[in-house]
């Protein structure tokens, strides 16, 4: 239940601001509440919910002292405390301001109670009287700091307005709460450029979109004029434009900008496979946690705790972020009927050769979420509810085992993952990075948040599961494969990332095979290119012991210049190769194949962006 309105008598609450929001840009919300008829005794509180923790987080001014020690007219704060969210009361009464991050109430429709910054005013000593006014400002840059909304577009989000009476033990919402509100694009600024990683010697071909800063689809539908080598482009926003060009890898406009660069291409080596690039782990408006009772099995619900449309999210794949993959992997439309709309949708968007979309869904449990995968587009019913309510990894395991139509990708595996459950055959991959950062090992960066003891890759490694690992976005903001810090959660700040997968063609079968024999990688975003071998035998392989050294090949080509490439054996640092300024490095050296070890890729640019190989194996 969510907590009962308050009556006009309490007062009125709204919004004081330009409309509507542009995804990204400086806040400027004054939060208005009108005391009502009532008046509001001292000691009262107004509490106040941004729509989600997207938003930069509220910094209130820092006191000196305890409250316990100091309030009142007698408070002093810190002048050197930086400060975006300030309040003010028209009669002068004095108050304290602080700010948590909660949700609203257990199981309750995710639109309305999912993560939120709360900001809350205590009012101290006087009460205010019908028609007095307390002002939030969510947004003020009188000390000098940018205040971001979120990076992402939704329609009719909403900020939520409760007041505590005095003396009261409940929160009552406020006549004008909710307030909804919608957050659009910003203009177009930049753009993705892809051009297939694996070149075929003729003149490669780009695939453009254009996007604003946050890589949004622009809000317009003004046709976009730019410069590629020595071609003009005419692109449009919401779709892509083609055109190929040799040896032309950055996109300009008329004055010189430089909007876009096209990702590095190799030749095809022997083994014929190409390179295709996707996102195993994204989400829909369909997306919400197994224990909530309130979703789309109920009228009345609205969203879950993503947004987009499926068809949103496919024509995002597909035409902004120019993935060559995708899975969609809802938690919880399994259970429903809406399981069958989400099969259905993975059918009418899958272009062998062009697009392949993999049907999927996410088991969340307390003892670790993975998703399943799919070789198939067969119509399935909905799993048993009662079954799968807690998505218990035996009860999943129990469901697949023997098929070999399905396999499993622990994700983020450094939170919650307990690796006493593992099914070497329906697990062949993990995930080793997405928006939570990386899973590869504490002590590392990039690891600071969502983290167990016990957990992570290297503890897979350690129990001897041979696994390869991927990277893909779980944003949840409906754009699969965009890479942008941030996105509705604090708690994942990290940009998404990529799965890279070297495979004969561009099908599902295809695709599903090479993720099964471990021919992939993760990145953090950027088509940075690997290959790795020992003996012959390429990433994710076990090879013989032979007694002798066997030569191992190392080659990336980034989109930046290398700044190392570490070859990690038995999760320890085996060889460290420098870059010297270059985008490519190509190194060969001798392993010794006679004891056994895993050896894999951990690679980093001068930008920051990063990948990892799956191991191969000396057995």
């Amino acid at each position: 239940m969510r907590p009962p309105s308050a009556g006009s008598e309490l007062g009125q609450f709204r919004l004081l601001g330009d409309r509507p929001l542009v995804a990204g840009q400086q806040a400027d919300l004054r939060l208005e509440f009108t005391i009502g008829s009532s008046g509001l005794p001292s000691g009262s509180q107004f509490r106040v919910g941004l729509p989600n923790t997207g938003w930069d987080r509220p910094v209130v001014p820092q006191q000196r002292y305890w409250d316990e020690l100091i309030s009142g007219s007698d408070r002093r704060l810190a002048p050197f405390h930086p400060v975006n969210t300030t309040a003010s009361i028209i009669s002068g009464a004095n108050f304290s301001l602080a700010v948590m991050e909660r949700m609203l109430v257990p199981d309750e429709d995710p639109a309305a109670a999912y993560w939120r910054w709360w900001i809350t005013l205590t009012l101290e000593d006087q009460a205010l009287s019908p028609g007095d006014r307390i002002e939030i400002f969510y947004g003020d840059r009188s000390f000098g700091i940018d205040t971001r909304i979120q990076t992402f577009t939704e329609q009719a989000i909403n900020i939520t307005a409760f007041v505590q009476p005095a003396g009261q033990e409940d929160f009552l919402e406020i006549d004008g709460s909710p307030y909804f509100l919608d957050v659009v694009a910003g203009p177009a600024v930049r753009a993705n450029v892809a051009v297939p990683s694996v070149s075929n010697g003729s003149p490669a071909h780009h695939r453009i979109a254009i996007t604003d800063e946050c890589q949004c689809i622009p809000n317009s539908d003004k046709d976009v004029h730019l410069r590629l080598g020595d071609q003009d482009v005419t692109c449009r926003s919401g779709t892509h434009s083609e055109v190929s060009a040799a040896n032309a890898y950055v996109l300009t406009d008329s004055n010189g900008v430089i909007w876009g660069h096209a990702n590095p291409t190799v030749p095809a080596s022997d083994d014929g496979l190409n390179l295709y690039w996707g996102d195993l782990h994204a989400q829909s408006e369909h997306h919400v946690m197994h224990s909530q009772k309130m979703d789309f099995r109920q009228t009345g619900w609205s969203k879950g705790i993503s947004c987009g449309t499926l068809d949103e999210c496919y024509r995002y794949a597909r035409e902004v972020s120019l993935l060559d993959f995708v899975a969609i992997t809802d938690q919880g439309a399994c259970l429903t009927d809406a399981w069958e709309y989400c099969q259905e949708k993975v059918r009418e968007y899958h272009q062998p050769g062009r697009f392949v979309t993999l049907k999927g869904y996410e088991a969340g449990s307390p003892l670790g979420h993975r998703n399943v995968i799919y070789s198939s587009d067969d119509i399935d019913k909905p799993l048993d509810a009662k079954r799968f309510n807690t998505f218990h990894p035996d009860v999943v395991f129990a469901h697949y085992r023997g098929r070999n139509d399905v396999m499993i990708i622990p994700h983020h595996v450094k939170t919650w993952t307990d690796w006493q459950y593992h099914d070497p055959e329906l697990e062949p991959v993990m995930e080793i990075y997405s928006c939570w950062g990386q899973s590869e090992s504490p002590g590392l960066d990039l690891w600071s948040k969502g983290q167990t003891p016990g957990a992570g890759a290297w503890e897979a490694f350690r129990r001897g599961y041979r696994m390869g690992m991927i990277a893909s976005s779980d944003n949840h903001v409906g754009m699969p494969g965009r890479s942008y810090p941030g996105d509705r959660q604090i708690h994942t700040p990290f940009p998404g990332g990529l799965c890279a997968i070297w495979a004969e063609d561009l099908s599902r079968e295809s695709l599903f095979r090479s993720l099964r024999q471990r021919r992939c990688y993760g990145t953090t975003g950027a088509r940075i290119i690997v290959r790795f071998s020992v003996g012959g035998a390429p990433m994710g392989s076990v090879v013989s012991r032979t007694g002798k050294t066997q030569p191992m090949r190392v080659e990336v080509h980034g989109t930046a210049p290398i700044e190392r490439v570490e070859v990690v054996r038995n999760s320890e640092v085996w060889r460290v190769f420098r870059g010297s300024g270059d985008t490519s490095l190509k190194q060969e050296v001798e392993c010794e194949a006679a004891d056994a070890a895993f050896y894999y890729l951990r690679v980093r640019q001068v930008d920051g962006q990063r990948a990892w190989t799956s191991p191969v194996w000396t057995d």
